[in-house]
């Protein structure tokens, strides 16, 4: 993990997002920004508390998540992050769904809850990713699918050498898990 350039965050410093993740599919998206100290948008707002911890609130709940040596773990789930020289690699459980992600630059592939769902997002412009995303239906009813769009902004261009936990805090905000 990344750790924040001190400490903790200067007295009285507002937010300063140094980079943003947008996810858009189905008519719905977030936009989530981050910089070294605080993680926000809809749904998140994070502010670093120093040793490695992250609290504050996901989803209306208050949460205190544990981030160090690639393992994040709390808010219901526990993601192991491996850097690779391309993409980080993210698995484990996240608000009680089981995700395999790869995300970089040039793709964001992976499946939610053993491959029930599944995400194929490749370049589509400037700092942008898209592509399909499916779901098996439950009960064998007719599976789902839609176009996403994955968008990155300021230091989350640089992926995978991105402010970590940061980036991937940011990113499990704004996908649809």
């Amino acid at each position: 993990m990344t750790p924040p350039p001190t400490a903790t965050p200067p007295a009285g410093a507002p937010f300063e997002p140094t980079g943003a993740v947008a996810f858009a599919a189905g008519g719905e998206g977030a936009t989530i920004s981050y910089g070294p100290w605080r993680v926000r948008g809809p749904g998140i707002d994070l502010a670093y508390a120093g040793g490695g911890t992250w609290t504050g609130k996901i989803a209306d709940a208050d949460v205190r998540i544990a981030a160090s040596d690639g393992r994040i773990g709390g808010a219901g789930g526990e993601v192991l992050v491996e850097r690779t020289d391309d993409e980080l690699r993210l698995h484990g459980t996240w608000s009680g769904r089981s995700l395999e992600l790869a995300v970089g630059r040039v793709r964001l592939q992976g499946t939610l809850d053993g491959g029930a769902c599944s995400f194929d997002l490749r370049p589509s412009g400037p700092d942008a990713l898209a592509g399909t995303l499916g779901c098996a239906s439950p009960g064998g009813g007719i599976p789902t699918s839609s176009r996403g769009t994955l968008r990155l902004r300021g230091e989350a261009v640089l992926v995978p050498d991105v402010l970590e936990p940061q980036f991937v805090l940011a990113l499990l905000a704004a996908l649809p898990l």
